[in-house]
């Protein structure tokens, strides 16, 4: 990695290129790829062409357009990527939106996350809303759904959880706008151990399947067990 680094103070525009360090404290635009160790946003970035970096540390808003590539992606606030985004690991605290798919090792925090694709990851662990227009596969599946509705178009994974969120401190900024019910919205939901709350499906199949309260579930497939809310509507249960 080149030595030296890209320090923008202020509002200003640069060129992209390979870099130690980049710094934005301001507003800044970046023409061209930016190939960097670590990158640190304090207010707003617009980079025009794909960002890849060991580490990045957003607080403010950032317009990438293009693919990412980061081993560390923390966000304090918004990022937009109009591109396919690769990251090791993704810490939420605001709002992700990527028109593309997203693959991560771990995808943690509160906020918002939508891809118009898929979903790849080991552990998916949020708070807030998730809207994934493709599949969301992982083995390890935990959403709190909070302040607005989510949708998934087919989750796969080996544990499964979905619930409503009772904290009110994940994002309280966005609670004036909260409904107090959310729901996932999904066609397919498959895995091994499956806990689903307010959740509409059309399929849910699974070794241990429970539906919770606040769930309408058109079809339900389970092998070993299968425990239903009283608060819950299943149209058709079946054991496979």
């Amino acid at each position: 990695m080149a030595a030296r680094n890209l320090t923008i103070n202020g509002s200003a525009f640069s060129g992209g290129g390979a870099f130690d360090r980049v710094t934005i404290r301001g507003d800044a635009t970046i023409h061209g790829d930016v190939e960097c160790d670590h990158c640190k946003v304090f207010g707003s970035a617009d980079m025009k062409g794909t960002v890849t970096a060991r580490t990045i540390h957003l607080f403010g808003q950032a317009d990438i357009d293009g693919p990412m590539r980061a081993e560390k992606m923390d966000v304090f606030g918004e990022a937009d990527i109009r591109g396919y985004a690769c990251l090791e690991h993704l810490q939420l605290r605001g709002s992700v939106r990527v028109e593309g798919s997203v693959e991560a090792h771990a995808i943690r925090g509160y906020g918002e996350l939508s891809a118009s694709g898929s979903c790849e990851a080991e552990t998916v662990s949020l708070t807030g809303v998730v809207r994934i227009g493709q599949t969301l596969n992982a083995e390890q599946v935990e959403l709190s759904l909070y302040f607005a509705d989510s949708s998934i178009k087919e989750i796969g994974g080996r544990t499964i959880r979905i619930k409503q969120s009772k904290t009110w401190k994940a994002v309280h900024w966005l609670t004036r706008l909260s409904p107090l019910n959310a729901t996932l919205v999904a066609d397919t939901i498959e895995g091994d151990e499956i806990y689903l709350e307010h959740t509409k499906a059309a399929v849910v199949r699974g070794e241990r399947v429970t539906i919770g309260p606040g769930c309408e579930i058109g079809l339900v497939e389970y092998r070993m067990a299968f425990v239903q809310d009283e608060h819950a509507a299943v149209k058709e249960k079946r054991q496979r």
